[in-house]
């Protein structure tokens, strides 16, 4: 009996929290795009299963939900996203119960659409924001759709916000973004530099998951990546900059605002609400 009146307690805190960011004015739309895919091939061809980091999505968004923006989410498929399921752990929410819980509440309460749709009202949002996950690796950083909605928030200078493994869907700009991809993960440097001609984000600084941070997972798997987002930044023109390993880390350059890792989630979401409010 004393587990179900916590457990209902803390749901009615939870949805008191999720009330009041609703509650909020909006000061305008953000786009949230998440990946529709929920494996990836690994270089041995064995299938990992991927998705959206919990805390990369939803502290940003309820930040900004906080601020008064509303958080559109859109997937290329517009069905929910899948979660990673290692991110579903308080130890990435500085170990408090409550904020995870928080954090699934207000993620599941998020209706997607389809990135299509969104792509065919882009002039109504303020922004743009990919959470992280190995999920981007896979359909984002080739979408067609992607491209449309970088290319218009980049000609608008509009800010552009991208977490740890998120910030490989700017590949998604790429006119040959199909081919850069095929040619990264075939280990064809020559052939993906070639594909990375008239990426509007070469020459901008940048921060994304580094390669010693994501070497810990692949010796855990016995297997590799079918390739590193560091390398694929560096290989298309982006000037990729690290700082430390697992320690908050953001960078921005213009309308571009990346997170290196997990721990960024607060830092870039500040950072983000700056871009967002012309500071």
């Amino acid at each position: 009996m004393k587990k179900i009146v916590v457990f209902i307690i803390m749901a009615m805190v939870v949805l008191a929290s999720v009330t009041a960011f609703a509650a909020t004015p909006s000061k305008g739309k953000i786009l949230l795009v998440a990946s529709s895919e929920n494996t990836m091939e690994l270089q041995d061809h064995s299938k990992m299963a991927v998705g959206f980091y919990l805390n990369e999505l939803a502290v940003p968004a309820q930040y900004l939900a906080k601020q008064g923006y509303e958080i559109v989410m859109a997937t290329p498929s517009g069905a929910k996203p899948i979660m990673d399921i290692g991110s579903n752990s308080a130890k990435f929410f500085n170990n408090n119960e409550k904020q995870r819980q928080e954090a699934l509440y207000f993620v599941d309460n998020l209706k997607p659409i389809s990135l299509h749709e969104a792509v065919n009202e882009l002039d109504s949002f303020a922004g743009i924001f990919v959470p992280g996950g190995h999920a981007p690796m896979t359909d984002l950083m080739q979408d067609k759709d992607l491209y449309l909605a970088l290319r218009y928030f980049h000609a608008q200078g509009k800010p552009t916000a991208m977490i740890c493994h998120g910030p490989v869907a700017l590949l998604a700009a790429l006119p040959q973004a199909t081919e850069f991809r095929k040619a990264m993960v075939a280990g064809n440097i020559r052939a993906a530099m070639a594909a990375s001609k008239d990426w509007q984000y070469a020459g901008y600084k940048m921060t994304i998951l580094s390669n010693p941070e994501e070497l810990p997972g692949e010796l855990a798997k016995h297997t590799q990546m079918p390739f590193h987002v560091e390398d694929a930044l560096q290989v298309a023109g982006g000037a990729v900059v690290e700082q430390g390993i697992y320690t908050s880390h953001v960078v921005r350059d213009r309308e571009l605002i990346t997170g290196q890792n997990p721990a960024s989630d607060i830092a870039l979401a500040k950072e983000f609400v700056k871009a967002l409010q012309g500071k």
